[in-house]
């Protein structure tokens, strides 16, 4: 027992303290952006309508702005509520931010990804152009959609367990036509962990951040510790392939190199995405679930209402991303 109160207490020095955050910090599976012509930040979550949350600072205070989706998705899911979005994923192209979503059953392959556009970001100003067109495939699950341009062309990255995550070269940015997705990051071991990916350009290489491991329904006896939600991150020099740990493991075999896990209050980091925050420089966002939420009883149903929003700085040294104070 001493031995195991040693290793938590090493775990939890591993990590620094998280970034601050002030106002209105409930999110789950958070995509934050920078709005380009005035620097302002914008919030979007999981949640009925995808909820918007602005602040000047990544450090807030937040404020709730609305809903992107008020009316829910025009995809229709059979079993689900068009109001329930998850996973949103926001991007500016040209004029125009896009904001790729999903609508799914859960734990099921029963799944959609959705595209709003919008010119501003506000709640109001968001035109939703329904489903991309990934093709169903017993294969993958068609959730956590993440968009990434690669040497000019246009990619959604997906997948969510079953198969893990996949690529798909887009036609257009509303659609992704006859193109047919191909798997780039595998967990062999369990039931196959990994979802939640997002991809970051630094340098020479492209980072493949993964949320692994159990996500939600987390109460005083669940899971085992070390199996909670994690970040890893693996890279490849093409973006398309090729994606390695920092050992060198293949991460169609398995491998991920941990970025972040549980440490201190933060229980189950995961949801994450980077931005290059223009004062910060990059920086990794995350949700998590607190831990003394965790240990009064946690959320056994697995509802939503107890994730946090955070950050951290990143560096990269011998050119892999460590998170900084």
């Amino acid at each position: 027992m001493l031995a195991f109160i040693f290793f938590l207490i090493a775990l939890a020095a591993a990590y620094p303290n998280r970034g601050a955050c002030t106002g209105d910090c409930w999110t789950k599976d958070p995509a934050v952006i920078q709005r380009n012509s005035d620097g302002k930040f914008f919030r979007f979550g999981t949640g009925t309508g995808i909820p918007i949350i602005t602040s000047d600072s990544i450090k807030g205070p937040w404020t709730a702005a609305g809903k992107a989706l008020p009316n829910g998705s025009k995809i229709t899911v059979s079993g689900v509520d068009s109001s329930n979005i998850w996973a949103p994923d926001v991007h500016l192209s040209g004029d125009t931010y896009y904001m790729y979503y999903v609508l799914s059953q859960l734990g099921t392959q029963n799944s959609q990804i959705g595209v709003a556009t919008s010119k501003t970001l506000d709640s109001g100003s968001w035109t939703d152009h329904g489903i991309v067109g990934i093709p169903q495939n017993s294969a993958y699950n068609r959730i956590d959609p993440n968009w990434i341009n690669i040497d000019g062309k246009e990619y959604l990255n997906f997948g969510s367990f079953w198969g893990d995550i996949y690529q798909v070269e887009l036609e257009t940015p509303l659609k992704v036509g006859s193109n047919t997705p191909h798997q780039i990051a595998y967990n062999e071991t369990l039931n196959h962990r990994e979802e939640g990916s997002f991809m970051y350009q630094h340098g020479a290489y492209h980072y493949l951040f993964i949320s692994s491991g159990i996500a939600g329904g987390y109460t005083k006896t669940t899971p085992p510790p070390g199996a909670e939600y994690h970040i890893s991150v693996c890279r490849s020099s093409g973006g398309s392939g090729g994606f390695v740990d920092q050992s060198g493991q293949d991460c169609l075999k398995s491998g991920g190199t941990v970025v972040l896990a549980s440490h201190g209050q933060v229980f189950g980091p995961g949801g994450q995405g980077v931005l290059n925050d223009k004062d910060l420089g990059p920086v990794l966002y995350y949700h998590y679930y607190p831990l003394a939420k965790k240990n009064a009883g946690g959320s056994a149903d697995g509802q939503n209402q107890n994730y946090m929003f955070s950050w951290n700085q990143l560096t990269f040294t011998n050119g892999w991303p460590v998170v900084s104070a």
